[in-house]
């Protein structure tokens, strides 16, 4: 009997052996099969590209213009008890304003309502607040193009009924030959860093490659004046100033 088991066994172990190296063939097999599969699904490789050097600078110039108009804002503010009636009152004061300035040279196309509000006014008694009325506000704007008539044109306005002149803010019609002389000495100041840069690092500055303007706009110099003057002041001396134009450009350059 022992011999028997003994072959029964070793036929076992053969059939294991044999199945083992099915299973390990197939799988080699499938693998060979795969890979070639994986290989050809990957992309190919990009080729290095070269760093290129360059230097970008931001230069900057402000010039001073000599301005050629004016925009002079008031308010006319009523009061009333009803919306209606400061709205009413507002409306009357602010057309005899619009008459005065008209009458101190500044066309009626120069006028202009920047904005028109009314709103209820409260007091505040015992913890409660009461209604007291109502409050209507008109600001007006007037584009003054003869510069030594903006004192008058002030004192009009105040004697129409303004309550408050806001300010004074200068600009000119022409903007284009103000800005070219900016654009060219701010292109000059970005070749001055440039140049600096370059020469404390020891390398040749190369050719232009790129200009952007930045679209910088005038900066206006406002004359802020807390209240309404008097007319009977005598009339508002008003000497306006040079405006500043500031504007800046960014310039690459390539390196060697």
């Amino acid at each position: 009997m022992v011999p028997v088991k003994s072959r029964f066994a070793s036929r076992l172990v053969l059939a294991g052996v044999g199945t083992l190296g099915l299973l390990l063939g197939s799988g080699l097999v499938a693998r060979w099969n795969a890979t070639p599969a994986r290989a050809a699904a990957l992309p190919p490789q990009s080729q290095p590209v070269a760093a290129t050097g360059a230097i970008t600078v931001t230069g900057t110039a402000t010039i001073d213009v000599t301005p050629d108009l004016a925009r002079v804002m008031v308010v006319v503010q009523t009061t009333a008890s009803t919306a209606t009636q400061a709205e009413a009152d507002n409306a009357t004061a602010a057309d005899r304003v619009r008459a005065n300035v008209g009458r101190a040279g500044v066309a009626s196309t120069d006028i202009k309502t920047l904005s028109l509000q009314v709103w209820p006014q409260y007091d505040y008694r015992s913890g409660q607040s009461v209604l007291n009325g109502f409050q209507a506000s008109h600001t007006l704007q007037f584009t003054v193009h003869d510069l030594r008539r903006i004192g008058a044109v002030i004192d009009a306005a105040v004697a129409g009924g303004a309550t408050t002149v806001e300010g004074i803010s200068y600009d000119t019609n022409d903007h284009t030959a103000a800005s070219a002389q900016a654009l060219a000495a701010a292109v000059k100041d970005a070749q001055l860093k440039a140049r600096a840069m370059a020469d404390a690092a020891g390398i040749r500055l190369g050719s232009v490659v790129s200009i952007t303007d930045l679209q910088n706009t005038p900066y206006p110099f406002p004359i802020l004046r807390a209240g309404a003057a008097a007319p009977t002041a005598g009339s508002t001396q008003v000497s306006p100033p040079d405006i500043q134009l500031t504007v800046s450009v960014t310039v690459g350059w390539t390196i060697g």
